[in-house]
């Protein structure tokens, strides 16, 4: 599978091995590359305003049995690529195809601690599954929610959501619904979580619209 085509939360804090032959010389300065080196080891997190990102550990290769062999551990602590520079590449769980991850236990507190949101509702929000529906794969914390109002079409519009509350999220327009509905980009907006039909649809709170 092609990590443009991944699901979050699958790739989401997991050592993944990203198959990339064609640019495993590209990283000699990086990574020790080892022989027969067929890709790399990567740990997947999100930076706040940057994305979906990915800590490079080690060049790796594929043995006989299709079990990886992972080379020695980058020099480098942090050698992060963006979700852009990589989304055409395929990838597998490195847990999968055994991969030996006992060196890298420090790897997710150590990315937690320098990279990613201090803020813990920031945190919370991207642990949580109910949004996954309309998640951003790039941006994971852009998530599209439906704009409705009686007498007109159903939007989608894309909402940086920051915080949430008993029953609602809250966040900020990225652009307004070609309708208008009185919503502006960079406006503060709301909206909710409802059950139809077994699956999770996001709604903007309709008394915003006018």
């Amino acid at each position: 599978m092609y990590i443009d085509e991944a699901v979050f939360r699958e790739i989401f804090h997991k050592f993944i091995y990203i198959e990339c032959p064609d640019a495993i010389e590209r990283l000699a300065d990086t990574l020790e590359i080892i022989d027969g080196a067929t890709g790399v080891l990567a740990y997947c997190f999100c930076e706040d305003l940057v994305g979906t990102s990915f800590n490079l550990l080690a060049s790796v290769r594929k043995d006989e049995k299709g079990q990886l062999v992972v080379g020695s551990r980058s020099s480098e602590r942090y050698a992060r690529v963006r979700f852009k520079d990589i989304r055409d590449y395929e990838f597998e769980m490195a847990e999968e195809l055994g991969a030996d991850l006992s060196e890298y236990e420090d790897v997710p507190e150590d990315i937690l601690h320098n990279f990613e949101s201090a803020d813990q509702k920031m945190t919370m929000l991207r642990e949580l599954e109910l949004l996954d529906g309309g998640r951003n794969l790039e941006l994971p914390d852009f998530i599209s929610v439906i704009v409705a109002q009686k007498g007109s079409l159903p939007e989608v519009v894309w909402v940086r959501t920051t915080s949430f509350g008993e029953d609602e999220f809250h966040g900020t327009l990225l652009q307004p619904p070609t309708q208008g509905f009185g919503l502006e980009a960079g406006q503060k907006v709301r909206y909710r979580a409802y059950k139809n039909e077994g699956e999770i649809v996001l709604i903007l709170d309709s008394s915003m619209l006018s």
